[in-house]
C-alpha cells in the first residue's frame, strides 16, 4: 500500500508541476508523450503501475473495437486499474474527422486522445486532441484510423466521446442534399468509350450554383461537352473545380469567391441539352478525384441513453444462454467471441443500448446491455483443496488471501477456468479452481 501512495503522490506533482511546464515548453511531443516522459525523469515508468498504464495503451492499438461514425460512447475509467479505450474506423478522401469529449474527473486530471492512421502494418500517430478533448482533421486520401483515449495514472473519470464525418466542402448547388446527386464518378458515357470524371447534381434551372471553398476564378468559358463552364482554383488544397453545363456564369477570370458566394446557375448547357437541369462538377489535382465524399453529409446522430454510472462499483455477468460479444456496438458487427452464461464482464462504457465490456483477459468488446446483469448472489461452493484468492484473473497477480480447504466460496461469475468469488468476510477475487 505505501509503493501505491507514493506513486500516486509522485503523479499528482508530475501532472501539477512537469507536464505543465513540458506544455509550456518548445515540445514537439504528444500530451500522451510528455506525460510518459515526465514518468520516466520522475524514475516512475518502471513501476509496476505505470508498466501496466504503458501496455493497456499498447494493447488497445490491436484490440481495438470496430465502430461506424457517426457514433458516441459514455464511461468510465478507474484509478485502480490502467486502462485505454480505442476505435477503430476507415475515413475516406475528402472527410473531415471531428471529435468531441467531456470528461468528469477530479482538477487538473489529463485525459489523451490520440489519433493514428494504419501505414506500412503499423498504426502510426497523426495528430492529437487539445485539452478540451476537441480534434478535427481533414483527409486527403482514404484511410484506416485509430482513436485511443487513456487517462493519467491514479485518474477516476466519467467520459463521453463523440466521432463524426463531415465533408471538406458545401454542396456546389444551393439547397441540394444527398438525393440531388444522381450520376456518380467513374459511370460509362459515350457507350463506354469514356468514363464520368465527376458527379451530376440535380436542380431546378436557374439555381444558384456557389463555391464549395474559398478560391480563385481561373476560366469562364464554353465548351462543346460542358457547355458554359467555370473553373476556380483553391489554393489552401492545391484542388481544381469544375462546373460545367450552367445556365448563367455569373463570374470573370481573376475573382475572389468566399465559400458560399454565387458563381452561376443551374443549366443544361452543352451535352446535358437533352437531360433535365444539373450541375456536373469535377475536382482536379493532377488527375480527376472523386467527388462524392467532399460533398456526402451523415444523418445525425440519434441520442443515446443517459450514462449508467452504478455499473461503476457492480460485478456482472451474463444472464442469457448464449451472449455474442461483438466488434462494435450492434448486430451487424462482426462476431469477436461467444460468450456463455455467468461469464464474467467488466462493464466501462455504453453505447446506445450495448455496453462496452472488459472480459476477465482485458479484452474489449460490445454486449447487448439486456445479455447481462449484476452478479448478486451466486452459487456457493466448499474449497477440494487449498487455493490463493488472485487480485486479477492471472495466476501470476498480487495474492489477495490463502484459503483452507472446506472454505466457503459463493461463485459470482466465471471465464474459462477460472472463477470471481466472494468469501464470507466479503472480500471478492479470483480462484484457479
Amino acid at each position: 500500500m505505501s509503493k501505491l501512495y507514493i506513486l500516486g503522490v509522485a503523479v499528482l506533482l508530475i501532472a501539477c508541476n512537469s507536464f505543465h511546464s513540458l506544455q509550456s515548453g518548445f515540445v514537439r511531443k504528444s500530451p500522451y508523450e510528455q506525460y510518459r516522459k515526465s514518468l520516466e525523469d520522475a524514475n516512475l515508468l518502471a513501476t509496476p503501475m505505470a508498466t501496466a498504464w504503458q501496455e493497456a495503451g499498447r494493447r488497445s492499438l490491436y484490440d481495438s473495437v470496430q465502430i461506424n461514425l457517426p457514433f458516441s460512447e459514455a464511461g468510465v475509467f478507474q484509478a485502480a486499474e490502467p486502462q485505454a479505450r480505442s476505435y477503430s474506423f476507415p475515413v475516406k478522401d475528402g472527410q473531415v474527422l471531428k471529435v468531441t469529449g467531456m470528461v468528469q474527473a477530479q482538477a487538473n486530471a489529463h485525459l489523451f486522445l490520440d489519433l493514428f492512421v494504419w501505414k506500412d502494418t503499423i498504426w502510426t500517430q497523426l495528430t492529437h486532441a487539445d485539452s478540451a478533448l476537441t480534434l478535427s482533421y481533414e483527409f486527403d486520401r482514404d484511410a484506416q484510423c485509430l482513436l485511443r483515449l487513456q487517462p493519467e495514472l491514479l485518474v477516476n473519470a466519467y467520459y463521453s466521446v463523440t466521432i463524426s464525418l463531415t465533408p471538406v466542402l458545401i454542396n456546389p448547388v444551393s439547397g441540394a442534399s444527398n438525393r440531388s446527386i444522381g450520376s456518380f464518378y467513374g459511370d460509362a458515357r459515350d457507350g463506354g468509350k469514356r468514363k464520368h470524371e465527376g458527379v451530376d447534381i440535380f436542380a431546378p434551372k436557374g439555381t444558384p450554383i456557389i463555391a464549395p471553398a474559398a478560391g480563385v476564378v481561373t476560366r469562364v468559358g464554353t465548351s462543346n461537352l460542358g457547355g458554359k463552364v467555370v473553373w476556380m482554383q483553391d489554393g489552401k488544397r492545391g484542388h481544381s473545380y469544375y462546373f460545367a453545363h450552367l445556365d448563367e456564369q455569373l463570374v470573370k477570370a481573376g475573382q475572389k469567391l468566399k465559400q458560399g458566394d454565387t458563381l452561376g446557375l443551374v443549366g443544361n448547357t452543352g451535352n446535358a441539352r437533352t437531360t433535365p437541369a444539373h450541375l456536373h462538377f469535377g475536382i482536379y489535382q493532377a488527375r480527376a478525384k472523386d467527388p462524392i465524399h467532399y460533398l456526402l453529409t451523415q444523418d445525425a446522430l440519434k441520442s443515446d441513453s443517459p450514462l449508467d454510472t452504478l455499473f461503476r462499483e457492480q460485478v456482472y455477468r451474463v444472464t442469457a444462454r448464449r451472449s455474442m460479444m461483438r466488434t462494435g456496438p450492434g448486430p451487424k458487427y462482426a462476431l469477436k467471441e461467444t460468450l456463455n452464461k455467468n461469464d464474467y464482464v467488466k462493464i466501462i462504457a455504453q453505447s446506445d443500448s450495448w455496453y462496452r465490456v472488459a472480459l476477465a483477459d482485458e479484452r474489449q468488446g460490445y454486449v447487448e446491455k439486456k445479455q447481462v446483469g449484476e452478479a448478486i448472489k451466486g452459487k456457493a461452493r466448499k474449497l477440494d483443496a487449498s487455493a490463493v484468492l488472485l487480485s486479477r484473473n492471472d495466476q501470476q497477480s498480487v495474492p489477495l488471501a490463502y484459503l483452507d480447504k472446506a472454505t466457503a466460496v459463493e461463485i459470482l461469475a466465471s471465464y474459462k477456468s477460472s472463477h470471481f468469488v466472494r468469501t464470507k468476510e466479503g472480500q471478492v477475487g479470483w480462484l484457479f479452481l
